[in-house]
């Protein structure tokens, strides 16, 4: 049947078992499309490619049982070192990981595993050079015992072991995995735990020897320091002895407490002769000194003098100035002034006394301060020989501390390079995996074959599948035609056509009339039905039929269509491949007169027109013999004229017209009718043809494509499971 999209059959969307299915239809805009999905497509393509993937897969099942049968065993012994910083041995002269990161520490010593030197002596430490699977044909001890430059041939054993060489190292820890691959499982365990156990012993080599070296360096370094020590005690105590100073204890420090005292007793003193010398300098006026004012015998006097003088004054006013009582009292007042003076006078001295008594303290502290100041340079010249002799010895004790743990260091033997797990002798073989290997293949190969059935399909620039024209073209309505029951035996090449002859089998051009119950007959039923009683469209009724190139099929889909028709109206099959004519023999139509007579004016439209005496209400113009002058007779106005006459006397008009691409008769064709059937042949038709078809046909005006029909597709797609 044809496959193309679905037409309702009933208002619920239920689709009968045998009618056509279809995407779309002619320029429609109601149309519904049913896109397969991904997986569809897939599958399509899956069961057309099934045989090249299906060889691909089982040949690359085949050549990886066959590989991994003939791989001789590889067996991976496996140790493991655990690589410290440095200074984390028992006994060490540097700090643990003093100047390295762990990381790198870590690497670098991984490294060292796979150094030429480690190589060459693990060689000659178990006579790999005489192993052919190491040495290959070299195998007859090429290495000699002394070190120096490799030739050729040692370097070609070298990299031989290193190629069989695997370090790995843990990023979370400090372990480093070391396996060598070999078919002896023996020859695989001796040559790690040589290895391992050759870069221990050479590390620990590497660091007794830098302890003797850095032992004899430190021993000279010590002889200088002890020198230098020795002589900077003898200016300590040559320096004491000279200034009298004792070693006192670094907590306390006199000479310093004593120097604050004295100048604090120095500021004070200074303090005290400003004061008073700023008494002194108003000594011109004593009544103003505070120590006057601030005096109670002055105060007291003062407070008496004023008592006296206010008797006086009372008394001279009672008594007169000459009385005796107030002689009495003048007198009184003037022996109170006298003392008031005189206690002024002694305050004034004691000032100057102390004032003096100031200054003499003053110098005499002055003459203190020189002579702490002195002592104090004296006492931090001692510190300095003093400190520089104390650095001197702990100088001295940290090397000579030095020295003897290099002693203990070189003695204990320890390293900080470990081998934590020493390998073993396998009793499996690491490689091949045989059954995890052929399993690979046999998955490789399925995905493998499938990539290629995808990349085949992708390559082969051919339309296949109804699904192809309409991912490719977009195809407004895509109808399929499956293969011809009567020719699926024969070959291909029986179908083809070569050039000017024909060489399909004619009886098969008309299976309608002669297999109507087969799936081809039921197709062009189908194709009938839709393209011509439908009433969802306006009904075509003059039809042109043609392809992109020749072979695709063009003539059996119009001479079954044809005969289709004729089973509801008067129907006319026009012969108009007047390059190639093939409707005549169809049908077995022997006539002289034809087309290309009645296009020149030669013949009358009766003489040429041929009705079928065993197919009712079908009549066909033939072409009896191929015209030069297809195009120029295509082109006129005598073949508008033959079409309308046709539409006029006939129901339906058929015409068959060559190819459109190599040949321009079925474009001058195209605008005189109401539609065009395009078709192509699954296979064989490539996409670029279908394309071009449809674009010269686009640009033909008044042309309208009714269909696409992909003749000898597979129907059945994804309905296979399916049967009535």
């Amino acid at each position: 049947m044809i496959l193309t999209g679905l037409k309702s059959a009933a208002k619920d969307g239920e689709a009968s078992p045998n009618s056509l299915i279809i995407q779309g239809y002619g320029n429609s805009t109601n149309t519904s499309r049913r896109i397969p999905s991904d997986w569809v497509r897939a599958m399509n393509v899956l069961s057309k490619e099934w045989r090249s993937a299906a060889l691909f897969a089982v040949g690359v099942f085949v050549l990886v049982t066959v590989v991994t049968f003939l791989i001789r065993p590889v067996y991976e012994s496996e140790g493991r070192l655990e690589i410290d910083p440095p200074g984390s041995e028992v006994f060490s002269l540097d700090a643990a990981g003093a100047g390295l990161i762990d990381s790198e520490y870590v690497n670098t010593e991984a490294q060292k595993l796979q150094t030429d030197d480690l190589a060459l002596a693990t060689i000659r430490a178990l006579h790999l050079d005489a192993n052919p699977e190491i040495a290959g044909r070299a195998s007859n001890r090429l290495l000699s015992d002394k070190s120096g430059d490799f030739n050729s041939r040692e370097n070609a054993v070298v990299r031989s072991f290193q190629s069989k060489l695997y370090i790995r190292r843990d990023p979370s820890s400090r372990l480093v995995s070391v396996s060598f691959a070999s078919h002896n499982p023996q020859l695989s365990a001796d040559v790690v735990n040589s290895l391992m156990g050759l870069l221990v012993e050479r590390n620990f080599e590497s660091r007794n020897r830098a302890i003797t070296e850095s032992s004899v360096w430190l021993s000279r370094q010590l002889d200088d320091i002890r020198e230098k020590m020795e002589g900077a005690m003898r200016t300590l105590a040559d320096f004491g002895e000279r200034t009298g100073i004792a070693d006192l204890d670094p907590s306390s420090n006199t000479y310093a407490e004593k120097m604050g005292d004295l100048n604090r007793q120095m500021v004070l003193a200074q303090s005290e002769r400003i004061q008073y010398e700023s008494f002194l300098s108003s000594s011109a006026d004593p009544e103003s000194l505070p120590q006057v004012r601030n005096s109670l015998v002055v105060q007291a006097l003062t407070q008496k003098l004023a008592e006296q003088n206010a008797q006086l004054a009372q008394s001279r006013v009672v008594y007169g100035p000459s009385h005796a009582e107030v002689r009495k009292l003048q007198n009184q007042v003037n022996e109170l002034q006298s003392e008031i003076k005189a206690q002024r006078g002694a305050i004034v001295s004691e000032l100057w006394t102390n004032y003096h008594a100031a200054q003499a303290r003053e110098r005499l502290l002055e003459s203190k301060v020189k002579t702490a100041t002195t002592d104090l340079t004296t006492l931090a010249q001692y510190n300095v020989l003093k400190k520089e002799a104390e650095v001197d010895r702990d100088l001295y004790d940290r090397l000579y501390a030095k020295i003897k743990e290099a002693g203990i260091a070189a003695a204990s033997k320890s390293s900080n390079v470990h081998v934590v797990n020493q390998a073993r002798v396998l009793d499996h073989p690491t490689r091949p995996r045989r059954g995890l290997t052929i399993m690979s293949g046999a998955l490789m190969g399925i995905i493998g074959g499938i990539a290629l059935a995808f990349l085949k399909d992708r390559i082969q620039d051919r339309v296949h599948t109804i699904d192809d024209l309409r991912e490719w073209e977009g195809l407004p309505t895509i109808m399929a035609m499956p293969a011809i029951h009567a020719l699926r035996k024969e070959k291909r090449s029986d179908l083809r056509l070569s050039r000017g002859v024909a060489m399909e089998n004619t009886g098969s051009r008309c299976f309608l009339q002669d297999r109507p119950n087969t799936p081809e007959s039921e197709a062009v039923v189908s194709l009938r039905t839709v393209l011509f009683l439908s009433e969802a469209v306006t009904q075509p009724k003059v039809v042109l039929v043609t392809s992109p190139l020749p072979s695709e099929g063009k003539t059996t889909v119009a001479n079954n269509l044809a005969i289709a028709l004729s089973k509801y109206g008067t129907t006319c099959l026009v012969d108009a491949d007047m390059r190639m004519p093939t409707v005549g023999p169809s049908f077995h139509v022997a006539q002289e007169l034809g087309l290309a007579h009645y296009l020149q004016g030669t013949a009358s439209l009766d003489q040429v027109l041929c009705p079928l005496s065993d197919i009712d209400n079908l009549t066909i113009l033939p072409s009896p013999m191929p015209a030069e002058s297809a195009n120029y007779l295509l082109t006129g106005k005598a073949i508008r004229q033959l079409i309308e006459s046709l539409r006029s006397r006939f129901d339906f008009v058929v015409i068959d017209t060559p190819p459109i691409l190599p040949y321009t008769d079925g474009l001058s064709l195209a605008t005189m009718v109401d539609g065009v059937i395009l078709i192509g042949r699954a296979g064989q038709t490539p996409r670029g043809a279908i394309s071009r078809g449809m674009e010269l046909l686009e640009t033909v005006k008044s042309a309208r494509i009714l269909t696409v029909v992909l003749n000898d597709a597979d129907v059945h797609g994804g309905y296979r499971s399916y049967s009535y």
